[in-house]
């Protein structure tokens, strides 16, 4: 008959832990890791959304500056005169209007 009884305890041990995988402390080094990979993910994933509003404010930032140049550009050929009328039709479409809808909103709903 064959003895099948290790010599040591241990090597048994050893001889599963080969069989079946890693130890404890190797899974908890493989969770501390994970864990150490999602805080990481999580810090890029909040600096990629920052980024985003950033863009997304330089966006509305250049379509301004746009509208101002072209604005600029248009009033530069004109009379002075017409440059007059043409502030006077942009504040009055732009300020006037609507405030005198918002108020007459307000007196409409009450």
């Amino acid at each position: 008959m064959i003895d099948v009884t290790p010599a040591e305890p241990g090597d048994e041990i050893e001889r599963l832990r080969a069989l079946v995988g890693p130890s404890e402390v190797a899974y908890e080094a493989l969770r501390a890791d994970r864990d150490a990979a999602q805080q990481i993910t999580r810090r890029a994933m909040a600096e990629t959304g920052e980024l985003r509003g950033r863009l997304t404010e330089m966006s509305v930032q250049l379509s301004r500056a746009r509208q101002d140049q072209e604005i600029l550009l248009r009033r530069a050929d004109m009379a002075p005169w017409r440059r007059v009328l043409d502030r006077g039709r942009r504040r009055w479409s732009t300020s006037v209007v609507p405030y005198v809808s918002r108020v007459a909103d307000r007196f409409r709903s009450s």
